[in-house]
């Protein structure tokens, strides 16, 4: 089974590699219009799409927020809980948080970094954000391999834009 799991996942992450690697260059929509005229306008644009993690992770919390409320082994704050699900929501809300952290730096380095005719990119990433974050929670409900499209779909982009912000910063 750990074998048909692996690929499993494998076939998540790649689908992830391809929608992202779709959406962010070959799909165009996004830029703002009228273009921003200077990093002030970028950082602007860029600050406006984190709603999409912001939103991303209220939904956890208040998923979270609402079982507490209901289950008595809950309530007191407990950690371990009986319930697979409460679990599953509190790892949702960790690891949202830590890819609103890197698509935060990331998303604000290629607002700065980027042509400014390409910072449709950012909001692309955005959607892919959301739709990784929904995928990554239903996934994770169903069978802990099933989240590998939608965190493929959230992280991808932001660790393939750190890594074009280092290579722009050290050419």
């Amino acid at each position: 089974m750990f074998r048909q799991k692996q690929f499993l996942i494998l076939g998540g992450m790649l689908a992830a590699v391809i929608v992202g690697v779709v959406v962010v260059f070959y799909v165009q929509w996004g830029a703002p219009d009228p273009l921003p005229a200077d990093a002030g306008g970028r950082l602007a644009f860029a600050a406006r799409w984190m709603f999409v993690p912001g939103l991303a992770l209220l939904a956890g919390i208040g998923m979270t927020a609402n079982q507490r409320f209901l289950k008595s082994d809950a309530i007191d704050g407990e950690r371990r809980v009986e319930s697979k699900s409460f679990e599953i929501n509190l790892r949702y809300n960790q690891n949202t948080l830590e890819q609103l952290a890197l698509a935060a730096v990331a998303w604000t380095g290629l607002a700065l970094a980027l042509p400014v005719e390409q910072l449709g990119i950012v909001a692309r990433m955005a959607v892919l954000f959301g739709v990784g974050r929904a995928a990554f929670w239903i996934g994770y409900l169903y069978a802990p391999w099933a989240r590998a499209f939608g965190m493929g779909l959230t992280a991808y982009p932001s660790f393939a834009a750190l890594a074009w912000l280092a290579w722009d910063a050290v050419r």
